[in-house]
């Protein structure tokens, strides 16, 4: 089983150091983690997994140590009143996400994309990314039914306009 030190080692590697790291254990949020990396961009905070759901109580202990040091730079640059803002900012960002689908699901050119994919419309999985206030880079994907992805497009979302472009 690697340790916090393994993990922080090996993701630093990949990772741009201006961003903050905090660690995680146990059973992943996968949808909360969607949305904090939906915002890790303006944060510039990554969440990293530094432990299955199989952790011994000593790593715990120390993976916590490490994210207190974290919290207090994150809190020194962005205030005390960080981690409000910080949720505030996931609740905004997961109604943008109801907002994105409500707009690919009424476009007919999308739709007809999807067809053309094979993918139900109830079947469609995304990872979003925004590119400013209002327009966001869309992938869509789904899975078959012996669970192969199925890459379908890439797509910008204007969620003012309400409009779908296809970009791949």
């Amino acid at each position: 089983m690697k340790n916090t030190t393994d993990y922080l080692k090996e993701n630093n590697k990949f990772q741009d150091t201006s961003y903050y790291t905090i660690l995680y254990y146990g059973y992943p949020n996968t949808s909360r983690l969607e949305l904090m990396e939906m915002i890790s961009e303006k944060w510039k905070i990554k969440h990293i997994e530094a432990a299955g759901c199989d952790v011994e109580e000593k790593e715990m202990i120390k993976i916590d140590r490490q994210n207190k040091k974290t919290y207090a730079a994150i809190e020194k640059k962005y205030g005390k009143d960080w981690k409000v803002k910080y949720e505030d900012d996931l609740q905004n960002v997961a109604m943008k996400k109801v907002d994105i689908m409500d707009v690919l699901i009424t476009n007919k050119t999308f739709r007809t994309q999807l067809e053309k994919c094979n993918i139900e419309i109830d079947g469609v999985d995304k990872d979003v990314k925004p590119l400013n206030n209002s327009t966001y880079e869309v992938k869509v994907y789904g899975f078959t039914q012996d669970n192969k992805k199925i890459d379908c497009c890439t797509v910008n979302v204007d969620l003012i306009n309400r409009t779908v472009n296809i970009i791949k």
